[in-house]
């Protein structure tokens, strides 16, 4: 099998599942098969990849570029944002891709982005034949919860500005790259009360001085 240069996407993603799959090492028959089922696209800035209602056919992992899931609320027709990704990160609708069922989330490019989408039909045939790669498919399942459970517990544990000041420090780069109206969304917040909150933040704390 020849490996993908490391500097492309697909060598890129390599390493990703190389990673998340140590100490265990891919075979290199399973992996020769997955790699020669993904492809490469770019997406442009409001290009949706998902849309609710669609089963969720491939893992689009992230070479460039930053996605966003979202959930419309027919109510009131707004669009709730679940989570952002950004370059090395893998998304897809997971109870879709991993039952065949309905997505319920849209997944859609906040900026022009390069992606190497993934089967679902050959990613859950190499989950049968290569330990490594399904080790990989836990491990993104497992940090797919664990980021759910971490994010319900700041919605309802955290004030709105304790909320955003958890993501400054956390994720200070997407904070930088996404519209203001989408981090609100995120947030749980309007937009009015994001723009106080950053005021807020932006003014000195007298105390200290």
């Amino acid at each position: 099998m020849t490996l993908p240069d490391p500097d492309t996407t697909a060598g890129r993603f390599l390493d990703l599942l190389r990673r998340q799959a140590h100490p265990v090492e891919p075979g290199e028959a399973a992996l020769g098969r997955l790699l020669a089922a993904t492809r490469v696209i770019n997406v442009a800035k409001g290009d949706t990849v998902l849309r609710a209602g669609d089963v969720a056919e491939y893992l689009f992992h992230i070479d460039k570029g930053l996605l966003r899931y979202f959930y419309l609320d027919e109510a009131t027709g707004d669009e709730r944002t679940g989570q952002f990704f950004d370059e090395g990160g893998t998304v897809t609708d997971a109870a879709s891709f991993l039952t065949g069922a309905p997505a319920t989330q849209t997944i859609e490019a906040i900026e022009e982005s390069v992606l190497l989408i993934v089967p679902r039909i050959a990613l859950l045939r190499a989950y049968d034949e290569d330990h490594a790669t399904e080790r990989f498919g836990r491990k993104m399942i497992e940090a797919g919860f664990v980021g759910l459970q971490r994010r319900a517990a700041n919605l309802l544990n955290m004030s709105p500005d304790d909320r955003y000041r958890y993501y400054v420090q956390t994720r200070p780069e997407i904070v930088r790259r996404v519209p203001q109206y989408l981090l609100a969304s995120f947030l749980g917040i309007t937009p009015e009360s994001l723009s106080r909150i950053r005021g807020r933040m932006a003014r000195p704390d007298k105390s200290k001085l």
